[in-house]
């Protein structure tokens, strides 16, 4: 059965890209539950309009430091970015025990995120000790 779609924004835009600096409002098709859930999350976020959100996670996922660094991952891995994105989001929501993390990360006055990197600095420093001195069982 197809997906019913719904209009983000009101114009179309075939038009050229607009230069540097510049802006324009693009017209984005997507089924009733994407709509529904962006709806959800702006007003999660304080009756955030549609545009301003959608603007604000295009522009991480593609032009912030880590989604350029995305971007580049998902090219040497041959994969879409949106595989890249979802494959980092198992990766961090799936495999690794948040709840533990935030737990430590309290108890260390650090925020999730420096937790998170402190352990893997951590881990990594540990694993190459024990791969410099391997011990005899």
């Amino acid at each position: 059965m197809p997906q019913s779609k719904s209009k983000a924004t009101s114009t179309d835009s075939h038009e050229s890209a607009p230069s540097k600096g510049e802006s324009c409002r693009p017209t984005f098709y997507m089924s009733a539950d994407l709509l529904a859930a962006i709806d959800e999350q702006c007003a999660t976020e304080g009756s955030k309009k549609r545009s301003p959100l959608i603007s604000e996670i295009l522009q991480i996922v593609l032009t912030s430091e880590t989604g350029q660094a995305l971007r580049l991952q998902a090219r040497e891995n041959q994969h879409s970015l949106a595989e890249e994105l979802k494959r980092n989001l198992i990766l961090f929501n799936t495999a690794i025990p948040i709840e533990q993390i935030r737990s430590l990360a309290t108890s260390s006055q650090r925020n999730p995120d420096q937790m998170v990197i402190h352990l893997i600095l951590l881990g990594l420093q540990a694993y190459q000790q024990q791969h410099k001195n391997p011990t005899v069982n």
